[in-house]
């Protein structure tokens, strides 16, 4: 709803919630209708497209019905808790022509576009290695229970602590990473829980692992290792290395962080050479030295209203893959690669009930957007 404004073309019908209460609380705070069920809102032929931004353990069961009812489906990260459910969504979506795609569209953003760009263009070489951090840190510790959404409802801390900071967050890099490098031929993931108690009153075996360590190797040949914890401090930065330089990006969750272009040593680089002796020097000894260097030109700025954790644009993947469908042309996040970052998650997740390393069943053909942008 904060960025549904940056999206003209999309209308917003209506909104269901379970609760009933806390639907007529949304529609009231937002004007819109609340539907009395699901099968009211299927049921309703303006619908087009369904947002599915229920609990997880919903995705799969609210998705399927959208399909059956017809309609198209952006589905909150990941498609499913199941790889077997997430596939059979995708295949749902096929036999019947439709549209089902998953968040984060974070990978739409200009910083992930101008990386792409640059990859694309050569100027760094054979990429061989990515790091990835998604480091939220102790959460858990701080006075969520205050948190609230513009329209005043609470942050859900239980169910975000049961479905693991892994699932919540890998997809913001595992989307960039794939789309940039291809599909994933093997990974080797290691996840644990390192607090078992949330604050929450909830018994540990009920809480999700709140680290994960996941190495990627993808058919490219490049390989990439993503960190996703609740322990260290807040850290969402990406490095991408190449035989000829490399690229560093400070924040995944803002469309526009600043890229910095280094050279293959790491070091900044400098138009002026005692500028760029300058901060040879100076960068041994800070501890931000990575965000020194040349930045990355990105494209024109678009309209962004985002809540206070994050600088991302969450109406911008539903609209693309809507602007798609209008048009007939395949949506910039299909249903394989969305298919494809889910079983990723969910083995990263769940490291410990899965054979490492692990070959991942899914694939897909490469995104459209990146092709052409």
């Amino acid at each position: 709803m904060t960025t549904l404004v940056n999206h003209p073309d999309l209308a917003l019908v209506g909104v269901f919630d379970r609760d009933g209460d806390r639907a007529a609380h949304f529609a009231s705070f937002h004007r819109t209708r609340a539907f009395a069920s699901l099968d009211e809102l299927l049921a309703d032929p303006s619908v087009e497209m369904v947002l599915n931004l229920t609990n997880p353990a919903s995705h799969h069961a609210v998705s399927s019905a959208a399909l059956a009812a017809g309609k198209h489906v952006w589905s909150e990260k990941p498609l499913a808790m199941d790889i077997g459910d997430a596939q059979r969504l995708v295949d749902q979506a096929s036999e019947r022509g439709l549209a089902i795609a998953s968040a984060p569209a974070t990978l739409l953003g200009e910083s992930a576009t101008a990386i792409r760009k640059a990859l694309r263009d050569g100027e760094f070489g054979r990429v061989r290695l990515a790091y990835a951090e998604m480091e939220d840190s102790m959460v858990f510790r701080e006075n969520h229970r205050q948190w609230r959404s513009r329209s005043g409802l609470p942050w859900p801390a239980e169910d975000e602590f049961a479905v693991g900071c892994t699932l919540e967050h890998a997809g913001y890099y595992l989307t960039w990473l794939c789309a940039f490098f291809g599909p994933v031929a093997e990974m080797t993931a290691f996840a644990t829980r390192l607090f078992d108690d949330k604050g929450t009153g909830q018994q540990p075996e009920s809480l999700a692992n709140d680290l994960s360590v996941a190495c990627f190797k993808f058919r490219s040949g490049t390989v990439a290792r993503l960190t996703c914890g609740l322990a260290a401090p807040v850290d969402r930065s990406l490095h991408i290395v190449g035989d000829e330089g490399m690229l560093s990006l400070s924040d995944g969750w803002n469309n526009r962080s600043p890229v910095f272009r280094r050279d293959r040593h790491g070091r900044a680089t400098s138009r002026l050479p005692k500028l760029g002796k300058a901060l040879a020097v100076a960068e041994r000894r800070l501890p931000f030295r990575q965000w020194f260097g040349q930045r990355l030109p990105l494209g024109p700025a678009r309209p962004v209203t985002p809540p206070p954790a994050s600088r991302i644009d969450f109406a911008r993947g539903p609209a693309a893959v809507a602007a798609a469908v209008k048009a007939g042309r395949t949506p910039p996040i299909t249903a394989d690669f969305s298919l494809h970052v889910t079983e990723l998650s969910l083995v990263a997740q769940a490291a410990d009930r899965y054979p490492m390393p692990y070959r991942p069943v899914s694939s897909f053909e490469p995104l459209p957007f990146f092709e052409q942008s």
